[in-house]
């Protein structure tokens, strides 16, 4: 069973344990199993918890498209600033959009939203809905400045992997 995750804002109440188990499950059941360094250090699962009109409830898991991915699929970027992967938040977030029936309860990431994209999406199109994480790159930086862990390294002991 993997760890209870960090919430956003802190005072959310606790995460619903079927989200960090269906992100990990997802992990275990791809091939190839997503749960090697090299997985858990490119791809970020997010799993969100949702209730239909009436009050049945379901997670919706998303992977992230890397870059990697997309470069394969369609060749390089233009220009090296538009190389950019698809966010799984926001993956996530187009799947809601198409499906106005269903409310957003908790939404878990694996890695803290970033600030520049996912954050600002989530608080416009799913207010007041808490967020659950595992891994938050400013909360593993060491007083030199220099990250102490990797998001591999913990999500590795967050699953118990």
């Amino acid at each position: 069973m993997p760890r209870p995750p960090s919430s956003y804002p802190d005072f959310a109440g606790p995460c619903d344990a079927r989200l960090p188990e269906a992100a990990l499950h997802f992990r275990q059941t791809q091939s190839p199993v997503l749960t090697t360094a090299k997985y858990l250090g490119a791809i970020n699962v997010t799993a969100w918890l949702y209730q239909d009109k009436a009050g049945n409830q379901g997670v919706q898991v998303n992977p992230n498209t890397t870059i990697a991915e997309l470069i394969r699929q369609f060749g390089p970027a233009e220009t090296p600033d538009a190389e950019t992967g698809i966010h799984s938040e926001g993956k996530a977030g187009e799947w809601f959009r198409l499906r106005p029936e269903f409310q957003v309860l908790q939404i878990f990431s694996e890695r803290i939203p970033c600030w520049k994209m996912c954050g600002p999406l989530l608080r416009a199109y799913f207010p007041g809905v808490p967020w659950y994480y595992h891994y938050n790159r400013r909360s593993w930086i060491g007083r030199d400045g220099k990250v102490i862990k990797y998001a591999a390294d913990v999500l590795k002991s967050a699953y118990g992997l």
